[in-house]
């Protein structure tokens, strides 16, 4: 019988969940009302008052199923919830309760604990206090600020972990600290100390509570467990009884054995806005009629405007009236949708099993408890089966483009961040918009002084070039970003009708190069505040990403193509700068860097190595002075002024799902989201890099400076490293960037035995404007974790911890998703993590290789549901991924081939490698035709093991017919098959 059967056969029979049929031993008739149904009655006739529950959930993910059918209910407003045991690992967005924001204390370190408040959507709120998430024996809690009109409300929830904790202490600090703050206390929680006994533990509870001027609600006994006696440990705590309408509790089962407590508060909380967006159906457009009335419209009328925001105007004029005609905006109203396989089926059968449980905590005998159990055992059978339906018929029927949106409902990927937080939006755009540090124009004029002395490049001026049809398509075929700006011009309108206007569009954004304007709608950016830590409460704590309109980004990207090739060609930008240029990326500044420090190993020398960290540096940088770097890379006037065009005059507004803030000048910066910004902050900090001395490397805002010497004369080393430090600072203070030495670390690397050699503490210090930037024990380097002896552990660590964190949040649902399915997720989300950066430390130990192994022999039991010992070899040639060993020679052959190949490959990467190219009476001899590369001298056994020496010897130990591959996709494609070959596995 499949899982689809049997899961019909239980729903179709009913026997099995009749109580009645299954617990005769009760004579008398236990009646019980659903938890839902009493919520419904009780909240009922007090809609405009601040509702408020606490439950002891014992475990949300075990309940989750229950959570969803007890609280459907659009009269509370507030969820508050002890023993949440989340963890971490467990995105909030796996668990949301439909017209909720999930605010969480986990427990870390041990299992069980947490604390957890479920918040209606639109009521904006601030954490006040959290206790540490690391347990440590001691309560836990979570107090949050919500604004309920002029009413500053302090809601908390409190959880003893045990009947022993001694809590009283600070739990009295917390009230003296923060109640007399707010006009209104309400805390909720599960205190482990029985008011219904007369002792030291309760007396003390209640005298802290009357102290503060708090009242605790009187309640019936709250714990009924089964063949114990009752007890009152879970509590209502408020600061003004005479604003209680109604407060109470009701039994719970299907949480635990803890009874629900419920509250409704006179504060009258905001009505939620109805939300709804405007949006177009494209699905219903007739195509043939849609290209018809495109071809009729006049586009030819554009070319008679002079003006190009005149143009750009009439141009979204004619193809908006084209659309609403075609596809109206029509308001589309925003649900949240609880579960749709909870089905009011499903939901009665777990009323049927609360009430079995009912009677077991009435009457616990075995005959009731077995009965009870059977159901349970039973009823989740039917959730788990229902919901496998669900998931695998809405896959089925998902095409490639909505499979990630239906997977992101299932809380796979990447959540929104909640952006209901209560910051000001016009401060916060301020923020953005003003540089942490405004130049005063004496400082400015030096600085422009100095770049207009530089001498101007030996190299033809760069002037634009008109863009063809060709070019434009390609670009818009490029972009894949759906994002709508200020013009509300889609991308998928643009595309619809691209055969048609793709004419048009080339005229525009060829006229704007020609008349050296960058059109000004296309300057007027939203902003979506992205937050930096779960829970913001300062400004500092978001950072901002421009939503910009779609053929902005088709202009910006045509234009970065003829710079960034004129840089090239010229070989303008620094050559250690590996930041968004072509062929260049963090994995080929981390080969550099790290074979930079095993060459030093290999010579006896340890490498004193800095990373710098620049504040807000996308956001600090001053529009005359970046004209300025422009002008001095001999870029012709009209070029200059269309850069002054596209940079003066920005406009900005802060947008989230609820409200916007007004528009806002942007007095300096590149936009962050804009397809030039990453090219022009480049340019800009490549005046700096140009002074510096001693070795560097740099990914955009990214600055590392390293220097190696002997250990004896490590002080050496580190006057180089403050020398440029002392460079960097002179220049930061002309250009009006900041550089953050608290942020900035500093590490010294080498062997083991060289590093016996230094007093670290005794060392010379890495010194930035009389700040001392320490010494660590390990660097976070581009996303790679490097120690002292590139020993690799803490990398493997960190890999480990995100693979097992991020297939946590998976193997939730390994029985409910296809197979198909399950191969796309580990592909896409966990090799990426294991993958990243591999061939930059290959000096790993058969330890460590074998760990990273495991984790991807993890992937594969998740795929096929395999338990922990079972062997994998046959899965593994069934998805035929190569071991760890050999996959990470296809990444370190796969990069080789592009730095050998590929024009645009970096510089400093192409010179480690030479063909064998001696010759014999004026030929060449036959390991030039073979393309054999010569093997790099080295002293030390561990520089065998950098990408230089291992890319070379696994280049000449392949094939001939694979080194001569002529295409970057032939070379995988062979070098995949030559290692299927050495395995034995045949090739699909």
């Amino acid at each position: 019988m499949s899982i689809y059967d049997s899961a019909n056969s239980d729903d179709n029979d009913d026997s099995f969940l009749s109580c009645s049929s299954i617990a005769t031993a009760s004579s008398c008739d236990l009646s019980y009302v659903s938890l839902f149904s009493n919520l419904n009655n009780v909240f009922s006739n007090c809609p405009k008052s601040l509702n408020v529950v606490h439950i002891n959930a014992q475990s949300i993910p075990a309940h989750y199923s229950d959570m969803l059918t007890s609280f459907d209910n659009n009269n509370i407003h507030v969820i508050l919830v002890s023993e949440s045991w989340l963890k971490p690992s467990l995105d909030s967005s796996f668990y949301p309760l439909p017209g909720f924001q999930l605010i969480r204390n986990d427990r870390t370190n041990k299992g069980g604990g947490g604390v957890a408040i479920y918040l209606r959507s639109h009521i904006p709120f601030s954490i006040v206090s959290k206790s540490p998430s690391e347990y440590s024996g001691k309560a836990e809690h979570l107090l949050i600020e919500v604004r309920l009109g002029y009413a500053r409300i302090l809601l908390g929830v409190c959880y003893s972990p045990s009947l022993t904790v001694n809590y009283f202490s600070s739990f009295e600090k917390l009230l003296d600290d923060f109640s007399p703050l707010f006009d209104n206390t309400i805390v909720m929680g599960d205190f482990n100390t029985c008011l219904l006994k007369n002792n030291s533990r309760s007396n003390a509870l209640q005298s802290i509570v009357t102290s503060k001027n708090l009242h605790i609600l009187p309640l019936q006994a709250t714990h009924h467990s089964p063949n114990s006696e009752p007890t009152l440990l879970d509590l209502i705590i408020v600061s003004s009884p005479d604003l209680v309408m109604k407060h109470g509790q009701f039994t719970a089962d299907c949480f635990s054995y803890h009874d629900l407590l419920y509250l409704s508060y006179k504060v009258r909380p905001p009505k939620p806005k109805k939300r709804t967006i405007l949006q177009r159906n494209f699905k219903k457009v007739d195509m043939q009629r849609l290209c018809e009335d495109a071809k009729a419209i006049d586009w030819a009328q554009l070319n008679d405007i002079d003006d190009i925001d005149e143009r750009v105007t009439m141009f979204n004029s004619l193809l908006t009236n084209l659309f609403n005609k075609h596809a109206p905006l029509r308001p589309v109203r925003v649900k949240q949708l609880p579960a749709p396989w909870l089905t009011d089926k499903i939901k009665g059968f777990m009323t049927k099993r609360d009430h079995a449980k009912y009677r077991y905590k009435k009457q616990p005998t075995e005959e009731n408890l077995k009965a009870y159990k059977e159901l349970r055992n039973r009823c989740n059978r039917v959730c788990r089966d229902a919901k496998r339906r669900y998931i695998h018929t809405s896959i089925e029927n998902c095409d490639t483009s909505q499979l990630w949106n239906f997977l992101k409902t299932l809380g796979i990927g990447k959540s929104k961040a909640n952006s209901n937080f209560d910051i000001d939006l016009s401060a916060l755009n301020k923020h953005f918009s003003t540089p942490p540090l405004i130049l005063n124009d004496r400082i400015r004029t030096e600085a422009l002084n100095h770049l207009s002395s530089l001498p101007i490049p030996d190299c033809p001026s760069f002037n634009f070039k008109l863009v063809t049809g060709r070019d434009v398509k390609r670009c818009i075929s490029d972009i894949t970003s759906k994002a709508v700006g200020i013009d509300d011009i889609s991308a998928h309108m643009i595309v619809m009708i691209l055969d048609v206007i793709l004419p048009h569009i080339t005229n525009l954004i060829n006229y704007s190069l020609l008349c050296s304007s960058f059109p000004s709608l296309w300057k007027k950016a939203f902003i979506l505040p992205l937050p930096k830590v779960p829970n913001p409460t300062s400004l500092s704590q978001f950072r901002p990403i421009s939503i910009l309109p779609f053929l902005s980004k088709v202009l910006e990207r045509l234009v970065f193509e003829q710079l960034s090739s004129y840089l090239s060609n010229n070989q303008l930008l620094n050559s250690f700068q590996s930041g968004f240029r072509p062929g260049h990326s963090t994995v080929t500044a981390l080969i550099k860097v790290t074979d930079d420090i095993r060459h030093n190993i290999d010579n006896q020398q340890v490498t004193v190595l800095a990373l710098l960290d620049f504040s807000n540096a996308f956001n600090s940088v001053d529009f005359e002075l970046l004209l300025g770097v422009i002008q001095s890379l001999n870029v012709s006037p009209a070029v200059v002024s269309w850069f002054e065009s596209y940079l003066k005059g920005r406009q900005q507004c802060v947008r989230t799902d609820a409200e916007s803030s007004s528009w806002c000048p942007v007095l300096a910066g590149v936009p962050q989201g804009g397809v030039l910004s990453p090219l022009l902050f480049s340019l800009f900090i490549n005046i700096l890099a140009n002074k510096l001395t001693s070795n560097y490397h740099l990914y955009a805002d990214d600055l590392q400076l390293y220097a190696g010497a002997p250990p004896e004369s490590l002080s050496t080393a580190v006057s180089v490293i403050n020398e440029n430090l002392e460079i960097i600072s002179k220049w930061v203070k002309s250009f009006g960037l900041l550089l953050n030495p608290s942020k900035s670390q500093a590490i010294i690397l080498g062997s083991s035995r060289m590093l016996r050699k230094i007093d670290v503490s005794a060392a010379m210090r890495v010194m930035y404007d009389q700040t001392v930037i320490p010494y660590v024990a390990s660097v976070k380097n581009l996303g790679v974790i490097m120690d002292c002896t590139l020993s690799w552990i803490p990398q493997v660590d960190t890999v480990s911890k995100k693979m097992f964190a991020s297939f946590h949040s998976l193997k939730r649902l390994q029985y409910f998703l296809p197979l198909n399915t399950k191969v796309t997720l580990a592909q896409s989300l966990l090799f990426p993590i294991l993958d990243y950066a591999d061939v930059s430390y290959l000096d790993l130990t058969e330890e460590l290789l074998n760990k990273l192994e495991r984790l991807q022999n993890l992937c594969i039991r998740f795929i096929f549901g395999l338990r922990k010992y079972d062997h994998i070899s046959e899965y593994r040639a069934q998805l035929q991924w190569l071991p760890i060993r050999l996959r990470r020679n296809t990444h370190i052959l796969n990069i080789l081939y592009s730095v050998l190949n590929n024009p645009s490959s970096p510089q400093y990467l192409k010179c480690k490698f030479s063909f064998l190219c001696s010759h014999s009476q004026g030929r060449a001899m036959r390991s030039v035709e073979n393309k054999l590369l010569s093997i790099p001298d080295h002293n030390a056994a561990s520089y065998s093991d950098s990408f230089a020496m291992k890319a070379a010897c696994l280049w000449n130990s392949l094939p001939e017919e694979v080194r001569q591959s002529q295409s970057m996709a032939t070379f995988k494609k062979n070098v995949r098959h030559h290692y299927f070959e050495s395995l034995g596995w045949q090739v699909k």
